[in-house]
């Protein structure tokens, strides 16, 4: 984990005094060092770094400069995600990222650029940050920082949360299979995922129907909702649509309960959701 210290309004070279008696005092000499600094304050961060065996990074941000202190030697946890496609990168990413401790690095290498780019989004998006992203030779890559989620400060409401409305059901393999692999997406950036199935949609969650729809690049549709529903999301079933289909709470799988429209109006209502249509 990185230890972050500010050290904001402090002109060099007394924010270098202070790095070092930071540094000298630190319980893990093997801790990473994360000086928040005055832009132009970063002089004498070098001498310091060298002085403790640590190797210096120096970041610009909007209003103020980072000086990163890593042990020489340490190694940030990598993964390649080159072959595999969309949403796999991006769910990969979130789950190693929402086991990291804050403070800590990811990178991530792909052959596609428009992956990595993708991944970039959705880091961002899960309150973390990328601190950088480019090529190297025919691989393209980015470094992940877990950071803590901030509060927004602003007056729009932030969309943390995705409706995901599903209504062509099993009938269409590639929109049923789309609303559980973006609503599993969803969840690796940290989203607070709904999903409500109506008309054609709630054959999805009739019992035994989903283990019949398997695509050769994908998991059985069974077990992505499964996964989907076990890792928090709330899956609705339009009561209206089930019982013009003979449908009721009984024939549905586990996980997923009926509700009716009024729920769903109110869901669609709320400036929080982010709203996607199957």
């Amino acid at each position: 984990m990185a230890k972050t210290v500010s050290a904001l309004g402090i002109k060099a070279p007394n924010a270098s005094i202070l790095a070092d008696n930071v540094v000298k005092h630190l319980d893990d000499p093997a801790e990473t060092v994360v000086f928040l600094l005055s832009p132009g304050a970063e002089e004498g961060m070098e001498a310091v770094a060298g002085k403790h065996g640590y190797t210096l990074e120096i970041t610009s941000a909007e209003n103020h400069t980072e000086a990163r202190m890593t042990p020489t030697g340490s190694t940030m946890e990598e993964i390649d995600v080159s072959g595999d496609f969309c949403p796999g990168p991006v769910i990969t990413v979130g789950t190693i990222l929402a086991t990291l401790p804050v403070g800590e690095r990811l990178k991530v290498t792909s052959t596609s650029a428009d992956s990595i780019a993708d991944i970039a989004a959705a880091v961002e998006s899960s309150g973390s940050k990328v601190v950088k992203q480019g090529a190297d030779g025919e691989k393209h890559y980015l470094i992940a920082e877990k950071a803590e989620k901030q509060e927004s400060s602003q007056a729009v409401v932030a969309r943390d949360r995705v409706l995901i409305a599903q209504s062509n059901g099993i009938g269409n393999a590639e929109r049923a299979y789309a609303t559980f692999l973006f609503a599993k997406a969803a969840q690796s950036m940290g989203k607070e995922v709904t999903v409500f199935l109506l008309m054609d949609g709630v054959s999805m969650a009739r019992q035994g129907n989903a283990a019949v729809v398997k695509h050769p690049a994908f998991d059985r549709l069974d077990h992505l909702m499964d996964e989907v529903i076990r890792g928090g999301a709330t899956v609705y079933a339009c009561e209206m649509s089930a019982k013009f289909r003979g449908i009721g709470q009984a024939d549905l799988v586990d996980g997923v309960r009926l509700a009716g429209a009024a729920t769903y109006i109110q869901l669609l209502s709320d400036p929080a959701n982010a709203v996607v249509n199957f």
